[in-house]
């Protein structure tokens, strides 16, 4: 599942390019984390990913050259929680297998072994031939306000492995702190939202507790138009609230292995390694008598933190977030201030990543915007043309081939091209160095959806 917006972890994280698709942790994404987790126990031919229409181009890129198949990212069209999408993913799964096993994994969880993830998903799986609904609970380390739990019922037996597998007596839904510590107390589990069940299974409970989420998810392959009538008209609710708490045949694994929700930066915060005084620095930030911080800086602008304590600071090309860690997670209301005043920040960032390389806005007013693009050694633009907007590109470094009505002009550095509005335009760099151009546009409407394409190496539409 890879539909959220991660608006938790802003300003990094923003609904048009969001946590998953981030390198938090290591040298890999969140999401590439989690695809590579799941092929070395499930075939790339069957991983599927769903997400919404915002996200998908990104996520293929980043997976492709990991195998993902690109049939099977499936775009929900409208965010409708997470019953609505396993449902639909679980619906198309069915009709091709009517036998198939499930694990559904969320795309931005860190998990610390892949090896006993592994183990333990192989014993959901046989647990799950029993018609049972798995779920993993993480043994909790601390009375956390932001994950929802499980309390477990007896032991489940008869079962056909050897692990501990229990009954689910109720699920509870980010309890406060005493209620948290409460059931901690009383073997408690966090609800890690990572599931294992047998396709026809959930499909029966969903058909039972979810009448109108199965009768859509049918129209999917029969009628395109309705099933988007259909799905718009979904109540949002969630797989645990909407089947497994009223099931009975619902199984709580405890996991055996390290797991953290990155849900917000006090959870980022207690993943990454820190200094002596207990502070998260990225190389940009320098700080003096401050401890318990997570403070990240920018090529642009570092940032310099004298006497703070519990605090997160984070610094990106167009907005910076100060906040207590015990408060981070409370930037929802932020958001929506930022929606109805109109600033763009909680939408993109500056820059945005394409298959051939990036861009960043680096100005933009009435009328107009200017552009930084760069483009990777042998990658290209697609053929496109637009209706609103004329262009006037400047080569900065390297060299460009350009086409342009069906001719080609080769420029080099300080040389410039026009872009007339409606013209047939096509960048490419054939070299084996970054091209960099700037790109002033103008006209009456300049925003990214203005785009006709003719021709995409990407296959993008």
């Amino acid at each position: 599942m890879a539909g959220g917006s991660g608006t938790r972890l802003w300003p990094l994280s923003r609904e048009l390019y969001p946590k998953q698709l981030l390198k938090l942790i290591g040298d890999k994404t969140l999401i590439q984390q989690t695809f590579l987790r799941l092929s070395k126990i499930i075939s790339l031919k069957n991983i599927y990913i769903i997400t919404n229409e915002n996200s998908a181009e990104n996520i293929y890129f980043q997976l492709k050259d990991l195998g993902a198949i690109k049939e099977n990212i499936i775009k929900e069209p409208f965010q409708k929680n997470t019953a609505p999408a396993i449902a639909l993913v679980t619906e198309i799964i069915f009709r091709k297998d009517g036998k198939a096993e499930i694990l559904v994994s969320s795309s931005d969880h860190f998990i610390k072994s892949d090896l006993e993830f592994i183990k333990m998903a192989k014993t959901a799986f046989k647990i799950a031939e029993g018609d049972f609904l798995v779920t993993f609970g993480i043994i909790p380390n601390y009375p956390s306000q932001e994950y929802g739990y499980i309390k477990r019922k007896s032991k489940i037996k008869n079962q056909k492995s050897k692990i501990n597998v229990y009954g689910v007596e109720k699920f509870i839904e980010k309890p406060d702190v005493k209620q948290a510590e409460k059931l901690i107390k009383q073997g408690a589990y966090w609800n890690s939202g990572i599931f294992v069940w047998r396709a026809k299974t959930i499909l029966d409970g969903i058909k039972i507790f979810l009448p109108e989420v199965y009768k859509t998810v049918e129209t999917y392959f029969q009628n395109p138009n309705e099933f988007l009538k259909l799905f718009r008209s979904l109540e949002s609710i969630s797989i645990d609230k909407g089947v497994l708490e009223k099931s009975d045949n619902v199984a709580v694994l405890p996991a055996k292995f390290d797991w953290q929700d990155i849900g917000s930066w006090k959870a980022l915060y207690e993943i990454l390694p820190k200094d002596s005084n207990q502070n998260v620095l990225n190389e940009h930030a320098i700080s003096e008598d401050c401890s318990n911080c997570l403070i990240q800086g920018t090529k642009k602008r570092i940032v310099v933190a004298l006497g703070l304590e519990g605090l997160i600071v984070v610094d990106t090309e167009d907005a910076v977030l100060v906040a207590h860690k015990n408060h981070s997670h409370k930037i929802k209301n932020s958001l929506e201030k930022m929606r109805q005043n109109n600033f763009n920040q909680h939408l993109q960032h500056p820059t945005a990543y394409r298959p051939w390389g990036y861009y960043t806005v680096l100005e933009e007013g009435e009328n107009f915007k200017v552009k930084k693009i760069v483009v990777e050694p042998g990658q290209k633009l697609s053929l496109q043309s637009h209706k609103k907007r004329a262009e006037h590109w400047i080569v900065l470094k390297g060299n460009a081939k350009v086409e342009l009505n069906g001719k080609i002009f080769n420029l080099k550095h300080h040389q410039s091209i026009d872009i007339p509005i409606g013209a047939e335009h096509c960048l490419e760099n054939i070299t084996r160095k970054l091209l960099e151009i700037i790109e002033v546009q103008s006209g009456d409407y300049l925003k990214e959806d203005d785009i006709v394409r003719f021709n995409d190496k990407y296959g993008r539409n």
